[in-house]
């Protein structure tokens, strides 16, 4: 039966793919095809009748999305970078003219009357083996499931002034129970990851390319809160850290704003902070208005998602319903962000830092570093985290799949704090319009008693390791980066018009 959904979900999503492919305007990445230095980009020149041929690929010029060097139109005269450097802020540094040639196809397709319609899938086939140092506990678990399905899709207006953004997530029907991850928690699960929403985003954005000097963005809909990093669902561990709620806010009906003028953004939103009760849920739009979230974000090198570094900080209050009472948490985050393309191939880093400040109770953080190294078809990566975490009350006993559940409305009766390491190696099987990437991944867990209770069937071992291993799929490219709107999402970027962007060519880096 389980192999019979993990087909079904895979199928799901292919079919999902193949209707914008059939008829699709496919862009294969010939960005290898010379090294010498890119022609103008003309990219854009489709988003204007009459429609000349995209030249988005020509000899030396990087593909959409995977790096398309400054913004066309953004003149940065203080940008010293060479172009093969700068990229799409991808997590990986995939993008780039030494990637071993590897292509990658964005889905598009003409919509009529200058809208488009762009899209790309995801899958990741995997098994994990985990097991306490303790050979006799009953943690000891072996599964295998469709992890992180998912379709995204974006619908653009001429000009790239309206964007809609899709996001369906398929883990309430590949992995109902959660995926074992120890360390993590949050809706109702621990130790093991929930199934995000199938409604994962729906966001409207309104895209204004000349306001003030810079470009400006309203955005409505279900989706991310302009807080914390990336959505680790784009990032190189396949297994989310235990930070996920402390450094981001997503699933939330919000309303965010977004300016970005040269190296600067600012973002600010009101949303609901009540977090869904399981993957079908959307009622949690009851609680909009209660939250607000703020980021402000520091790029060097260049403008928007094509820097090679950035540097973030946000803030939220966040208002949530336990028992009946809305409590208010208060959330800090700081980032140092590196993407870029090197002689020997990319390098990604990221270091973060997060602090929870509970109007009640103790608080949790996170320190976590992470990186990714490509050479070649080569991608090997390590994170490490520090971190605590709430401990709730279980809902059944060791060795059922209730101790891995907690009641989402009650109050925590300790915290436990986690130090993980994950070493991970993946490669580039193939490119093209399906992309697999076979990965395997270790883990070491070690936790100890932060405050008030924690079961000792964690605490005994002490020390828990976990082993992963499968292949990434990607439908139509890989993975881009999640969690902004408007003029600072990756696939409204690839497609913005020149005409519109031309106005902003004052735009300069003043680092």
């Amino acid at each position: 039966m389980r192999i019979e959904k993990l087909a079904a979900a895979l199928l799901f999503g292919a079919a999902a793919a193949a209707p914008a492919r059939s008829s699709a305007q496919v862009r294969p990445d010939t960005s290898h095809a010379a090294h010498a230095h890119p022609p103008a980009d003309t990219a854009h020149a489709a988003m204007h009748p009459p429609a000349p041929a995209d030249t988005t690929h020509a000899a030396g010029n990087a593909h959409a999305g995977h790096d398309m060097g400054a913004m066309p139109g953004m003149q940065m005269p203080r940008d010293t970078l060479p172009t093969p450097m700068q990229h799409a802020g991808l997590h990986d540094a995939m993008s780039g003219r030494r990637h071993a040639g590897m292509k990658h196809e964005m889905l598009m397709r003409q919509l009529g009357g200058g809208w488009q319609l762009l899209g790309m899938a995801q899958a990741f086939a995997m098994t994990t083996g985990a097991a306490p140092g303790d050979a006799d506990s009953p943690l000891h678990e072996t599964e295998s499931y469709l992890t992180q399905p998912a379709v995204m899709v974006n619908v653009l207006s001429p000009g790239a002034t309206l964007a809609l953004r899709t996001t369906l997530n398929l883990e309430a029907l590949t992995q109902p129970r959660g995926e074992i991850t120890y360390g993590g928690w949050g809706e109702g699960f621990i130790d093991r990851r929930h199934p995000h929403t199938f409604l994962h985003e729906a966001m409207v954005s309104l895209n204004l390319w000349n306001v003030a000097g810079g470009a400006f963005s309203l955005s409505a809909g279900k989706g991310f809160a302009p807080y914390g990093t990336d959505d680790p669902m784009s990032r190189p561990v396949a297994k989310y850290p235990t930070n996920h709620h402390l450094s981001q806010i997503l699933e939330r009906w919000t309303l965010n704003g977004q300016w970005l003028s040269g190296p600067w953004s600012v973002e600010a939103g009101v949303f609901g902070g009540q977090e869904p009760d399981g993957p079908w849920d959307v009622g949690n739009i009851t609680s909009f208005g209660n939250s607000f979230s703020g980021r402000v974000t520091r790029r060097f090198g260049g403008t928007g998602t094509t820097a090679p570094w950035e540097l973030s900080a946000s803030f939220g209050s966040v208002g949530e319903s336990h028992e009946g009472t809305t409590e208010r948490t208060a959330l800090y985050n700081a980032s140092i962000r590196h993407s870029g393309s090197h002689s020997f191939g990319g390098i990604y880093a990221m270091a973060e830092a997060s602090v929870s400040d509970p109007a009640h109770g103790g608080g949790f953080f996170s320190v976590l570093g992470e990186t990714q190294v490509r050479i070649a078809r080569h991608r090997p990566y390590y994170r490490v985290e520090l971190a605590t975490r709430p401990e709730y009350a279980r809902l059944g006993a060791v060795g059922s799949d209730a101790f891995f559940r907690y009641d989402h409305d009650t109050e925590p009766v300790g915290a436990s704090r986690w130090l993980i390491s994950s070493l991970g190696y993946e490669y580039d099987l193939s490119g093209g319009g399906v992309a697999t990437r076979p990965f395997v991944e270790v883990q070491r867990n070690h936790v100890a008693r932060q405050r008030g209770a924690v079961p000792s069937v964690l605490l005994e071992p002490g020390d828990f390791w976990a082993v992963s291993a499968g292949f990434r799929l990607f439908f139509g490219g890989g993975p881009m980066r999640m969690g902004s709107y408007g003029a600072l999402d990756d696939m409204t970027l690839m497609h913005h018009p020149l005409g519109g962007m031309d106005s902003m060519a004052g735009m300069t880096d003043s680092h």
